[in-house]
């Protein structure tokens, strides 16, 4: 009986030796970044199946080979010998979510979630926020935020240099001190929003939202530039299959020193495709009908010449089109470019064809995130315009050229908590110096999440 239990013993150790070679290779392929490889040789080592580091190691390269139903089963098998182990945990909670059973998903990450820590409780965050974003299909939504800034703008009415204005007859000119001159100050902000989603059928729900922001300047003198914001949406969403299909109205109004100034109401219309993981498609239309109200101004900065802004004759309508690709690399840092295009007519409603313009523009933008709590992004925008008629008699039509480039970084403190720094510089080029401009702003925001 002795040398029967002997020979036993040496017979598992060599089972398990047989299973650990193919673990340590299936392994080895998972750290060079060979998922679909290591599937593939694990997938032929079936005597190593059931063996718990194997299973392990299989498991994962099953979830990241595009497998994940093989995947789920071998973790499965492995955490139930060893069921205390954070790491399988972690991937088989991340199996189930890209199996789309989100409640058992949801389950296994909020086990995790109390001792987590440093990156994996990050990884956690966000899968516990794609669980909750991918439930407004089938579940009514929720979310909240507010939003506190400071901030430098260098010209916060789009203003010129005071002297002669180009592009126009000799004497035209701005003096200095008129509020047309380009004004430079520092700016606080305070931004506060709170959108939903409501499904009613299969793939089916209404959306909607609401956005208030009020931004106010250092100086005194200023004031007459200080902007408030409110902005509605909402809408009906109907997803099928990899499409996506949203329509909506969008609505905002715009006051300028306590004042109402504009009324845009716009109906938007969207589809979206997602193509695969890594590339997303997207068209929207929009139509927009937009309403100026005159404001009592002044000529000057000091206040005392005042005026009416006769913003009414800028009464349009505007209607545009957009294209948009959204491709995502594999990569660790999860870089994200976007890319887009738009070309739009805009239609003077008060016979003013001088204020009536055709538009098109493209930008390119890109988000990665270099850490775990850290994103950063870029982007480059161009838009071009042309106006219908001459800008006064013996003055041709005006045309304008806007370039921007805007930066920033934002860092997660935790699932509430974020600040985030950014900077855009802007330049527009026109034929009329009323509205050749440059303009910079550096502004830093902390945001506080409701999830």
């Amino acid at each position: 009986m002795r040398k029967a239990g002997g020979w036993g013993s040496l017979l598992c150790m060599a089972c398990t030796l047989a299973a650990a070679a193919p673990a340590d290779e299936v392994k080895a392929l998972l750290e060079q970044g060979k998922d679909r490889q290591a599937y593939e040789l694990g997938k032929a080592a079936t005597e190593a199946l059931g063996t718990p580091l194997f299973d392990f190691y299989f498991g994962i390269a099953a979830l990241n080979g595009g497998v994940p139903g093989e995947g789920v089963l071998a973790l499965e098998r492995y955490l139930l010998q060893f069921p205390e182990n954070r790491s399988a945990q972690f991937q088989l909670a991340r199996g189930y979510f890209i199996l789309g059973e989100d409640q058992r998903a949801r389950e296994e990450f909020s086990a995790l979630a109390p001792g987590a820590t440093g990156a994996e409780l990050d990884n956690i965050t966000q899968f516990l926020d794609a669980i909750r974003a991918r439930e407004s299909r089938y579940k009514p939504t929720s979310s909240a935020f507010v939003e506190l800034g400071v901030g430098y703008d260098s010209n916060i009415n789009s203003g010129i240099r005071s002297g002669q204005v180009a592009g126009l007859p000799p004497g035209f000119i701005v003096a200095p001190g008129q509020s047309s001159e380009r004004q430079a100050d520092a700016f606080n902000s305070v931004l506060a929003g709170v959108q939903g989603a409501y499904p009613f059928a299969p793939g089916m729900s209404l959306y909607g939202g609401a956005m208030l922001m009020a931004r106010s300047h250092g100086r005194n003198q200023s004031d007459v530039f200080d902007q408030q914001l409110l902005a509605l949406q909402g809408g009906v969403s109907v997803l099928e299959g990899r499409n996506l299909y949203r329509l909506g109205v969008d609505l905002l109004k715009l006051g300028v020193d306590g004042q109402k100034y504009l009324s845009l109401n716009t109906l938007v219309g969207e589809w979206q495709y997602q193509n695969d993981q890594y590339n997303r498609f997207a068209l929207s239309m929009q139509h927009s009908r937009q309403s100026y109200q005159n404001i009592n101004s002044f000529l000057d900065i000091n206040k005392t010449l005042a005026v009416s802004s006769g913003a009414d004759i800028r009464d349009s309508s505007l209607t545009s089109i957009t294209g948009a690709w959204t491709h995502t690399l594999a990569h660790r840092w999860n870089p994200v470019f976007t890319t887009s295009v738009n070309a739009g007519s805009e239609r003077n409603r008060k016979n003013r064809p001088d204020l009536s313009r055709d538009l098109w523009g493209v930008r390119l933008a890109v988000t990665a995130q270099p850490l775990p709590k850290w994103t950063l992004g870029s982007g480059l925008s161009y838009q071009g315009s042309r106006y219908a008629s001459d800008f006064a008699v013996g003055i041709p039509a005006r045309h304008d050229q806007y370039y921007a480039l805007d930066l920033s970084a934002a860092y997660v403190f935790d699932r509430n908590w974020s600040l985030r720094g950014e900077y855009q510089h802007v330049e527009q080029q026109a034929n009329i110096g009323f509205f050749d401009y440059t303009r910079r702003s550096l502004a830093l925001k902390l945001r506080y999440d409701f999830k």
